[in-house]
Formats: structure tokens, sequence, C-alpha cells
């Protein structure tokens, strides 16, 4: 036991060795403005120095900047904000109905397995209820990127996100079919 004791007498003592001479080896803390002095080797002893903490501010007008957009400045697609009539899209704060939690006996490996299969059908469902609005938005950004003369390849970003949902909308439909 005293062996023990001793090692960890030795490790506390090293670690606090340790901590007192990074603390040592830091330069001092400055309190205040009016105390703060530069350090010997940077002070020139004939002129006074002459510390000052005014902020300038630029002036704000009233009239937004114009801004001029390359084509190699445009986002990709998939960067755009998702705005359909200038009506931005606002993500829900909150889910719209908890997940049920399972009340069941644990024990019961069949009843617990019938809860997730429930979760995982609820789950492919509401995604093909949300394909729908999901392709109506990109639709309308797609419509929107032509109209302002994007890049083909930004719009065939859009294209083949928009067939992508539109397969995995198809095969969960297959999958809760069968």
């Amino acid at each position: 036991m005293r062996q023990t004791q001793a090692v960890a007498l030795v490790l506390i003592l090293g670690g606090l060795g340790y901590a007192f001479w990074a603390l040592y080896s830091l330069p001092p803390l400055q309190l205040s403005h009016e105390q703060a002095t530069p350090p010997p080797s940077q002070t020139n002893r004939l002129a006074p120095v002459k510390k000052t903490t005014d902020i300038t501010l630029p002036a704000i007008s009233a009239e937004p900047a114009p801004v001029n957009i390359a084509a190699d400045d445009v986002p990709p697609v998939s960067a755009l904000p998702e705005v359909i009539d200038n009506e931005p899209y606002v993500p829900p704060i909150s889910p719209s109905s908890p997940t049920p939690a399972y009340h069941g006996d644990l024990a019961d490996h069949q009843a617990y397995l019938a809860h997730q299969s429930a979760q995982v059908v609820q789950m492919k469902q509401d995604y093909i209820a949300a394909v729908d609005k999901k392709v109506a938005r990109l639709e309308a950004l797609l419509k929107k990127g032509v109209r302002h003369q994007l890049p083909p390849e930004r719009l065939q970003e859009a294209r083949d996100k928009i067939r992508g949902l539109r397969a995995m909308q198809a095969q969960l439909r297959r999958e809760l079919a069968q």
C-alpha cells in the first residue's frame, strides 16, 4: 500500500510542478488598458506611446450596395435557398408529432419488433408524403434557374436530385406494398 501511495504522490506533485511551471512561463496578465505596458524590449524610452481605444464603424447607407455576380460565383442549385414566389421556407421548430415510445414489456421480443416495424413503416410513409412538397420546391427553383440562365451543370444537378427523390419515393412505395 505504501508503494502505491508513493507513486500517486509523485504523480500528483509532478503534475502540480508542471502546472506551476506553465503558469510561471506565461506572460503577466493585463488588467486594464491604463495599466497595460508593452514588454521592455519593445518600449521606446524617448517617445511616449499614446494608446487609443476609439472604434469607428462605417456609415450605413439606406440603399443596398450593388451586387455583381459572375457565373463562377453562382452557388449550386442545392445551395440555393428554398423560395417559391419570394416566400422563404421555414422549417418546423419541433417535430409535428412526437415519436411514440414503446410502453410494452421489454422482455417480449416480438412485441418490440412489431413496434420497431411500425416506426419504420411510419417513417417511409412520411418520406413518401414529403417528397411531393420537396419536388415542388425544387421544380420552382429549377424554373427560376432556367429564367436566370444558370449553367447547365447546375440545372442538371437539380434535375438529378428531383429524379433521385422520385426514385426513392417509388422504391419506398414498392417496399410498403410488399
